[in-house]
């Protein structure tokens, strides 16, 4: 199964679709608010016990969205039947459509546009729980929720495992966490990929060691120019005569290992048009709440309500949510779609 973006919502205009396969249901809302023009863009392809989920967030233009959608959405990139790829893999296939990136902007002479890159790669174990591997690329988020039946005190035991760059980070006798960079958010959110920003220490080191430079506090820039320290594209901040990780904006992923997610348990990924607008933790309570309801409502409608929460308010950035439960049996590709003003 394979669903995708496939043409703009219109501005100001909310569209809500909905994706289940064998062992998941999900939901995506986008829509373009009052940006003006729509640059985000997503993928779901599933095979059997095994899910990717991506959201993409451009920057200078859709083509390179649009074109990360459409790539991480083929067969080449597709998941395989039971088993989750490795993360030498993971990190190749970012280096692979990024270099083809390259190719398409300058054959197409498309200019350097730039997309973030989150995704959350699902297995179904033989437990009956399941695996995933949080994969990030930029300052799009991807948040996991506690299932809406768990209570804290009984709450089953999840392992997670950091990237090895942000482990080192967190066991430095002198960090100090930011608001903005706390992989560890309160319940009912059991882990926060970290958003790649030029003001994160490890961030701005790998930068000001490319030749670049970081101005400002929380919404720092890249040279003056750049919100983001990692991405596919931007290839004017990228030199062909740097090693990918010692760019100054860098397409490595960060990957984050995460085992034991019981049926029911919910993935929340998103481009910064929501984070602008609520935290990680309200963000995980309100997506919980409205599944606790009886009936709990569909995931479109969560989806839907999240961006609208966003527009209200004032997001001035394209706002595109994903939501997808994990343990629960879907009859199609496509169950339903609606719009609303």
């Amino acid at each position: 199964m394979v669903a995708a973006s496939t043409q703009s919502p219109s501005k100001m205009c909310v569209q809500a679709h909905s994706h289940c396969g064998s062992v998941f249901r999900s939901a995506v809302a986008e829509t373009q608010g009052h940006r003006p023009s729509y640059e985000d863009a997503y993928a779901i392809t599933s095979e059997e016990k095994t899910v990717y989920f991506w959201i993409f967030d451009g920057h200078r233009g859709d083509c390179a969205s649009r074109f990360a959608a459409e790539l991480f959405g083929s067969p080449e990139f597709s998941p395989t039947k039971d088993k989750l790829p490795s993360n030498r893999r993971i990190r190749r296939a970012f280096q692979t459509v990024d270099n083809r990136l390259r190719d398409h902007l300058c054959q197409g002479k498309l200019g350097n546009a730039g997309s973030t890159a989150v995704g959350a790669l699902i297995a179904h174990k033989e437990d009956g729980t399941f695996s995933a591997k949080l994969v990030n690329c930029g300052d799009s988020r991807c948040v996991v929720v506690r299932a809406p039946e768990e209570e804290e005190q009984n709450a089953a035991p999840i392992q997670v495992k950091l990237p090895d760059s942000l482990k080192s980070f967190c066991e430095a006798p002198d960090v100090d966490w930011s608001q903005d960079a706390s992989w560890l958010p309160e319940w009912p959110a059991v882990v926060e990929t970290i958003d790649h920003k030029p003001s994160l220490c490890f961030e701005r080191a790998r930068i000001e060691a490319a030749g670049g430079t970081v101005r400002g506090g929380r919404t720092a820039r890249l040279d003056g120019s750049l919100a983001v320290s990692r991405s596919l594209g931007d290839f004017d901040f990228k030199s062909v005569n740097r090693p990918v990780a010692e760019q100054k904006v860098s397409c490595l992923p960060d990957i984050y290992e995460v085992s034991g997610l019981p049926e029911g348990s919910v993935l929340l990924l998103a481009c910064d048009g929501l984070w602008d607008a609520m935290s990680t933790e309200e963000a995980a309570q309100f997506v919980r709440q409205r599944l606790q309801n009886n009936p709990p409502m569909e995931l479109a409608d969560i989806a839907q309500e999240l961006v609208d929460f966003s527009l209200d308010a004032e997001t001035r950035d394209n706002v595109t949510v994903l939501l997808a439960q994990l343990g629960l049996d879907g009859q199609g590709q496509e169950v339903s779609e609606a719009e609303a003003e």
